[in-house]
């Protein structure tokens, strides 16, 4: 009788032994797509960011401000407000703010100097570094000219 109970109580236990490791594995693999899925989203909207910036620069030049490039900058900040911790976020609206600004002053053709430029873009590139890091890509020194 006692082999019987000892065999009943060690199937017993490997099955909730088993049980409890399909569950754990279970919840690694949804962390990890979830995950996984953030990463993606937040590619997008860096991405979409860095795309508005460029059209805004393209479109200040041009003296054709237009409010739907000024609204996709907008959306895609706020987006990395949502996704981004504060290190990442604060210097994207910082940086946002600025690009509005100076481009306005741009397309009226208000005096910017070529140092303001040459600062916003190196924010500009110094957030890329913050977007790659955040995203987990290895930055590499990129030489000057």
């Amino acid at each position: 009788m006692g082999t019987v109970v000892v065999g009943i109580v060690g199937t017993l236990l490997g099955v909730l032994v088993t049980g409890t490791l399909q569950q754990l594995q279970a919840a690694r693999a949804r962390k990890w797509t979830r995950s996984d899925s953030l990463t993606d989203v937040k590619r997008r909207v860096y991405t979409e960011y860095l795309r508005a910036v460029s059209a805004s620069y393209a479109q200040a030049l041009s003296g054709k401000r237009g409010r739907p490039d000024d609204a996709a900058l907008l959306v895609a900040t706020a987006e990395i407000e949502i996704l981004a911790d504060a290190r990442v976020a604060e210097p994207a609206r910082r940086l946002a703010d600025t690009v509005l600004e100076v481009h306005a002053r741009i397309a009226r053709d208000d005096g910017v100097t070529a140092s303001e430029v040459e600062d916003v873009d190196q924010r500009r590139r110094a957030l890329i570094g913050l977007f790659k890091t955040d995203l987990g890509i290895p930055t590499q020194a990129v030489p000057t000219d």
